[in-house]
């Protein structure tokens, strides 16, 4: 009783419990457990360590790895070991909201500049790139879910330049659940944001068409996008070296099915293998010219299935507890048939999300919309067991997040 379990042996996702540990508070506890594992890991520092605990294993046992096979190309952007920070939530939601809204509107405008200066032929202003990858991670580090809902709220603009905003701060969320030093944070939001500026270099009409639509030859056209990133960011000077490798390894795959060089596994670098999975879900969950969205919580089971396919097992299985298979901003629909949307994570929990009810459950706009935390709240007014049943897409029946208030605790 009281200790804190913090890894299981097989995915969290594989099993019913919360998908980032969670205190043993009862025996009910203990034989679920039993029922899905044959062993588990506890915190010492989050909760009881157990009696005689100097007999115990202390770290899983260590495999001794084969030699990697030499990278197919050059590698660049290696982070290197690093001691992982704990960062604490700063400031609240609501308020946090409030001060990221100017920030999240100059951020889409920047990128709307730089992209004209590289149409334009002045290449590409690096000093505006890194202040706006700053200013991702200074709010992401004071609360990480404010940039996110403002990321989910109607856009006008095109997907390119909005894709680019939104993997910028969805790398920022997942390198601070990660734990990266703050510099490694401020390159990966920057390579992020800069990641796909080389399609400025391509005919439009291949950028709205899929993948299967293009012959083999515009296909290596559309591939190009790497390179020519590369290039322009090594021509602006001052550039840094993870920050160009993020441009220059997001579409190497952990199987070796990606390009430019069919780089694998722990090849690609760290920043590199992130970037990966945070444009794929960005892609899948919007609207692009060629594919319908799906929801969040499609493209986390997507993402799933691929893992130790196209992406590493662990940075997915991380992926999933950074963002929730309910992120914040995600319309929902609740086991008493009321719908809202998930205004804030409970990173104990990620299942149990806060959400702002918004539709009743006849499906009619509520007069006052309302907040329910099913962190501290198992069941609705009648009794019955309550949770989130399902996501769903984006503006289903009609709901605008831009016009709810939050008021997340």
């Amino acid at each position: 009783m009281g200790m804190y379990v913090s890894q299981l042996d097989r995915p969290w996702i594989e099993t019913p419990f919360p998908l980032q540990g969670f205190h043993i508070r009862s025996e009910d506890d203990i034989a679920k457990l039993r029922v899905f594992c044959k062993y588990v890991y506890i915190d010492t520092k989050l909760g009881v360590a157990p009696l005689g605990s100097e007999n115990f294993r202390h770290a899983a046992p260590v495999r001794k790895a084969d030699k990697p096979a030499a990278p197919k190309g050059p590698v660049r952007g290696n982070l290197g070991k690093f001691e992982p920070v704990r960062y604490q939530v700063r400031q609240p939601l609501k308020k946090e909201v409030i001060t990221a809204a100017p920030l999240h509107r100059d951020l889409t405008r920047a990128v709307l500049h730089l992209m004209k200066n590289i149409r334009e032929g002045n290449g590409v202003n690096l000093k505006l790139a890194r202040k706006a990858g700053h200013v991702v991670v200074e709010s992401v580090l004071r609360n990480p879910d404010a940039m996110i809902w403002l990321s989910r709220l109607k856009e006008k603009d095109s997907y390119s330049y909005n894709h680019s905003v939104r993997c910028s701060i969805l790398a920022a969320v997942f390198g601070r659940h990660l734990g990266l030093p703050k510099d490694a944070l401020e390159n990966l939001a920057t390579g992020a944001l800069l990641m796909d500026i080389g399609n400025v270099m391509l005919p439009r009409e291949l950028l709205a068409r899929a993948d299967a639509e293009l012959s083999s030859s515009e296909l290596e056209i559309l591939r190009s996008h790497v390179e020519k990133g590369v290039k322009l960011l090594e021509e602006s000077g001052q550039y840094d070296e993870q920050s160009v490798g993020v441009v220059h390894h997001h579409h190497e795959r952990h199987d070796g099915s990606g390009y430019p060089y069919g780089l694998t596994g722990t090849q690609i670098p760290l920043l590199a293998r992130i970037a990966g999975i945070v444009d794929t879900y960005d892609a899948i969950t919007s609207p692009r010219p060629w594919a319908d969205a799906i929801t969040p919580t499609e493209a986390v089971s997507l993402l799933y299935e691929q893992r130790e396919k196209k992406f590493q097992g662990k940075l997915v299985e991380q992926f999933i507890q950074a963002v929730g298979v309910y992120p914040t901003g995600t319309l929902v629909e609740l086991s008493n048939g009321e719908v809202g949307a998930v205004i804030a994570q409970n990173t104990a929990r990620r299942l149990r999300p806060q959400v702002m009810v918004v539709l009743d459950a006849g499906k009619a706009p509520l007069p006052r919309p309302h907040v329910v935390d099913l962190m501290s709240t198992d069941s609705d007014e009648a009794g019955r067991p309550l949770a989130v049943t399902s996501s769903l897409m984006a503006g289903s029946y009609d709901i605008d997040l831009s016009r709810l208030q939050i008021n997340a605790a």
